[in-house]
């Protein structure tokens, strides 16, 4: 379809076919749509609200567009990349909690990016915690095979996207570009947890993920308006396994926590934010220290590694405690 056939059809408040929407990011990441109309697409597709479909093409868009590994991978790859945009401050859990499952024995490809809305995102967190982020190709690809953690830095694997930026910064609001970063990870990992800033992107995002063939795949979003599993309020998430969707809710009573402190787990800044991360790896923050242990044991349960999410928590918290993570995470970054 022709890019303003695409728009018009948009405008007309009709959906797109996946195909129809790959079509049209192809021609945006070879630079082949002006502004303007890239403009029109990115607003109309928003208003009608994105459909499944609609995020699949695109998603399989920046995914052939996207820079692809040497190596091909003898394990299974986890990411816990999230869209982020919830607003809410929190310290960089899944960033976190991707360190611990690591420790733990999990191959971690982290697909991520400089901040957009809040203090510290992934690459920032990681940059100032002493991990370098933006390497070659042939580096990320050997930190996988030799430590079981990399980190994807998004804008050097998708490098087609420089077309759309400038949009991107002039609209300012959320785009289909929010959603299919964290579906577009080069390494393609089969074992997913994806973080949404709104609870109707639940259901489908796991229906893209259900499309994209995904072994076993986690959605959620917590009641307190996180991105991630609270340790407040209760977490609703859809699950993706052997093809098959179900949906569920986490209680975190079932944790028995109590008289948890916020501030630990909230950031009022950058440098604020690297102090509560490095007290979650000095098994210093209480609050921070079950945050993050409860979406490291949420990543275990994706990974096959227990049967339950309350399993994994407690792997991953006496990961933490015990100074397993911050050895494992020590070591990682003296290689650097």
């Amino acid at each position: 379809m022709e890019p303003r056939a695409a728009v018009l059809k948009l405008i007309e408040r009709k959906h797109l076919t996946a195909l129809e929407a790959e079509s049209f990011m192809n021609h945006v990441m070879k630079g082949e749509v002006s502004e303007i109309l890239l403009s029109s697409f990115l607003t109309a597709i928003r208003s009608n609200g994105e459909s499944v479909e609609e995020v699949l093409g695109c998603t399989l868009a920046l995914r052939k567009n996207a820079l692809r590994p040497k190596t091909v991978f003898p394990f299974d790859l986890l990411d816990t990349c999230g869209t982020g945009g919830d607003g809410q401050g929190t310290i960089n859990i899944s960033t976190l909690s991707a360190i611990v499952l690591a420790s733990l024995g999990i191959k971690v490809a982290k697909h991520g990016n400089r901040s957009v809305s809040s203090h510290t995102g992934s690459s920032d967190i990681l940059t100032r915690l002493g991990y370098q982020t933006e390497t070659t190709q042939e580096e990320v690809e050997a930190h996988l095979v030799n430590r079981g953690f990399t980190f994807l830095f998004a804008p050097m694997w998708h490098p087609s996207m420089k077309h759309a930026g400038p949009v991107r910064k002039e609209l300012g609001f959320r785009t289909v570009f929010n959603m299919i970063g964290p579906l577009s990870n080069p390494f393609s990992p089969q074992f997913q947890i994806i973080g949404v800033y709104q609870p109707e992107l639940m259901e489908l995002f796991i229906r893209v993920l259900q499309s994209l063939g995904l072994k076993r795949a986690l959605v959620c979003h917590s009641r307190d308006g996180l991105d991630e599993f609270s340790i407040f309020q209760i977490t609703d998430y859809t699950f993706l396994e052997n093809g098959v969707i179900s949906r569920h809710s986490f209680d975190p009573k079932i944790l028995g926590l109590s008289s948890l402190n916020k501030e630990e787990v909230y950031a009022s800044s950058s440098d604020h934010a690297e102090v509560l991360a490095r007290k979650v790896l000095n098994s210093e923050s209480i609050a921070g220290t079950h945050a993050v242990a409860l979406n490291a044991g949420a990543g275990l349960f994706v990974m096959r590694k227990v049967e339950t999410i309350e399993q994994g928590y407690q792997i991953a918290k006496e990961a933490i405690l015990s100074g397993k993570t911050k050895k494992y995470f020590e070591d990682l970054i003296s290689k650097e």
